[in-house]
């Protein structure tokens, strides 16, 4: 997606840049690049599973401790 921007006869250069960025801002192309840049890869399937079984686990043993008091209500 390339943006083309022609300066006008005798405009100043500063209104020039002005129109460039907004016409960039409009585009889009930055909040794009943005985004791409901190791309998260999705997770597969068995591996969405196992964290799952980790957490409750983890939450099985948290809970557990919590009955026995070894392990304050609050935390």
């Amino acid at each position: 997606m390339a943006i083309e921007v022609r300066r006008k006869q005798k405009e100043a250069l500063n209104v020039f840049l002005r129109r460039f960025s907004e016409k960039v801002k409009r585009s889009g192309i930055i909040n794009q690049s943005k985004k791409a840049r901190f791309r998260v890869k999705p997770k597969s399937k068995n591996l969405r599973r196992k964290s799952a079984l980790e957490r409750n686990k983890k939450t099985e043993r948290i809970n557990f401790l919590k009955k026995i008091g070894k392990l304050k209500p609050g935390k």
